[in-house]
């Protein structure tokens, strides 16, 4: 064989292997799609007369703490607040929580909140958001 000739079977060679890298290459890291949001919680008895739960998120296959809260709670599908993309609202005698995850620009965080029913000729309250954690 000529110099040339090792030459050209070097670079066929070398493109060959470039195609089949590209070709047959596995990503381990798993694409930053939108990530599924889904609930657990577990009742974890009384504290001076009132209910406790313990709220835990899971997204992107991944299972998130979100502490014991007062009342009893459930996941809501309506009336979310600019960036919320799911959330629960634990409740109880009037008022409560309400645990929000939020697809900020840049960043996905979980936040709570207060809420309270209001009474007569006195609205309702919602708000007071205060960073929990920080998912992605």
């Amino acid at each position: 064989m000529t110099p040339k000739s090792w030459g050209i079977l070097g670079l066929i060679i070398i493109i060959l292997g470039g195609v089949a890298f590209t070709v047959f290459r596995h990503d381990t890291k798993a694409p930053a799609g939108p990530l599924v949001y889904s609930w657990e919680f577990s009742e974890r008895g009384e504290k001076d007369g009132i209910p406790q739960t313990q709220v835990t998120l899971m997204a992107g296959g991944e299972s998130f703490d979100i502490g014991t809260h007062e009342g009893s709670c459930a996941e809501m599908d309506s009336d979310f607040l600019e960036y919320e993309k799911s959330k629960v609202i634990c409740w109880f005698a009037g008022g409560g929580h309400e645990i929000g995850v939020f697809e900020e620009p840049g960043q996905v965080v979980v936040r709570v909140g207060d809420v309270d029913e209001g009474a007569s000729g006195n609205p309702g309250f919602r708000g007071n958001f205060t960073l929990v954690k920080t998912i992605r």
